[in-house]
C-alpha cells in the first residue's frame, strides 16, 4: 500500500533498515481496524521476497493472543480472575497449587516459570506431556514478586482455556479470535501456512543452548530445558507444534488487529475488560529469567522503555517477542502496532531495531 503521508518518517525509517540489509520482515500499524501502514521488504527465503501474506514466528507475542483469549472469556463469564486453576484442571492441585487462580497465571505469579522435576529435551512439542509436568510440579520460585513464565505460560493458560471450553487451542482461538478478525495468526501450522513461512536467521544460532550448557542451573536454563537442542526455529516440530508461549506464527497487520482489541471500540472485548486488563498488576525491576524490568497489566506487558517500548504513554500494552517481534496498542492515540522480523536480534526486551520504529511512529503524530 502507498504509505500515508503521516507516517513518512516510520516508512523511510523502516526502508533504511531493509537496504542497509540489517531488516527483512513486515511491519503495520492500524487504528479502529483501519490499516494506515502496512510494509514489508527484504526476502522471507532465499531468492524469495517477503509478501504482504508471509508468516513469521512472534514468539512470546502469542502470549498476549492467549491472554486475550482469556479476556473474552472473563467477559462472556466463562472464567474469573479468582477462578482456581485446580478447580477445572483437578490435577493440577498436586504439591501445594490448590490455590493458584487465573490471575496468577495471567500477572506471572504462578510461581511455574520451570518444574520441580526432571524433564527431557524435547518435551515442550508434546501438549501432554508439557501439562503433566506442570499438573505434578511442585512451585520453584517464592512467592511475591511475579518471574516471567518463558516457556510455561502458553501451556499454563492454554490448558486452563482448553478445559473451561472443552477446545483445543487452536481451534478456540480460530473460534474466538482469528476467524472472526481475519487476522492471518496460526498456532500449529499446516502445510499450507509453512509454505508461505518466513526463514529466521541468526548471527550465531548456536548460542542460546550453548549458553544453557555453560549455566544448566540458573533459573533461565531451567525455563529452557523443555526444548529440543539445537532448535533454530525453522523446523517442522517447532512450526507444527502448539506452544502458547511461543510457537505462534502471523503477520505483522493480523497482530496489529489482535492486539487492537484491547483498546478499540466495537472490539472483541467490552471497554470495562479494556480498562481493566491494562491498570497495573505487578512490577519487576530485574526479572529473573529475562534481566529486564517488566510491568504487568491482566496477561500483557506495559510500556517500559526502553526495555519494552510501546512509546512515551505508560498505559499502553503489548508483548515483546523473542528476536524482536512486538505487539502493542496505545489507548491514547488508538493505534496498535505488528511488527516481525525474519532476523532475530539477541537482545532481551524491545530490538535496537524496533525501537527505532517505535520512535519514529511517535514522531508522526
Amino acid at each position: 500500500m502507498t504509505p500515508d503521508p503521516a507516517f513518512r518518517p516510520l516508512a523511510d525509517t523502516f526502508a533504511a533498515a531493509v537496504a542497509s540489509g540489517e531488516e527483512r520482515g513486515a511491519l503495520a500499524v492500524m487504528r479502529n481496524g483501519q490499516t494506515l501502514l502496512a510494509l514489508h521488504g527484504g526476502d522471507a527465503r532465499p531468492g524469495q521476497p517477503w509478501q504482504d501474506d508471509t508468516l513469521a514466528c512472534c514468539f512470546s507475542v502469542t502470549k498476549g493472543v492467549l491472554s486475550l483469549l482469556a479476556h473474552i472469556l472473563i467477559d462472556r463469564g466463562n472464567l474469573s480472575l479468582d477462578t482456581r486453576i485446580a478447580t477445572i484442571w483437578p490435577a493440577f492441585a498436586a504439591n501445594g497449587k490448590v490455590d493458584t487462580t487465573l490471575l496468577d497465571i495471567l500477572t506471572h505469579r504462578a510461581r511455574l516459570p520451570a518444574v520441580s522435576q526432571s524433564v527431557t529435551a524435547g518435551d515442550l512439542y508434546d501438549w501432554d506431556r508439557m501439562t503433566a509436568h506442570l499438573a505434578a510440579s511442585a512451585t520453584v520460585v517464592p512467592p511475591g514478586d511475579p518471574v516471567y513464565l518463558n516457556m510455561t505460560y502458553g501451556h499454563l493458560l492454554g490448558e486452563t482455556l482448553r478445559r473451561a471450553t472443552g477446545q483445543p487451542l487452536p481451534a478456540l482461538l480460530r473460534t474466538l479470535a482469528t476467524a472472526p478478525l481475519n487476522a492471518d495468526f496460526h498456532l500449529g501450522l499446516a502445510a499450507p501456512e509453512i509454505a508461505r513461512t518466513a526463514t529466521l536467521t541468526q548471527d550465531d544460532p548456536a548460542a542460546l543452548f550453548r549458553a544453557l550448557d555453560e549455566v544448566p542451573d540458573t533459573l533461565f536454563a531451567r525455563s529452557m530445558a523443555f526444548f529440543a537442542q539445537g532448535e533454530d526455529f525453522n523446523t517442522p516440530r517447532w512450526r507444527q507444534a502448539v506452544i502458547g508461549s511461543g510457537s505462534g506464527h502471523a503477520t505483522a497487520r493480523a497482530i496489529a488487529t489482535l492486539y487492537g482489541q484491547f483498546i478499540w471500540p466495537d472490539a472483541l472485548l467490552s471497554p470495562a475488560r479494556q480498562h481493566a486488563l491494562r491498570e497495573q498488576q505487578a512490577e519487576t525491576a530485574h526479572d529473573p529469567i529475562l534481566g529486564i524490568p517488566i510491568r504487568y497489566g491482566q496477561g500483557i506487558e506495559l510500556s517500559t522503555p526502553p526495555a519494552l517500548d510501546f512509546g512515551p504513554n505508560r498505559h499502553a500494552i503489548g508483548h515483546w517477542g523473542a528476536g524482536g517481534a512486538q505487539g502493542f496498542a496505545d489507548p491514547a492515540t488508538g493505534l496498535s502496532f505488528g511488527y516481525v522480523t525474519g532476523h532475530m536480534d539477541p537482545a532481551m526486551g524491545s530490538s535496537d531495531r524496533c525501537r527505532r520504529y517505535v520512535a519514529a511512529l511517535f514522531d508522526c503524530i
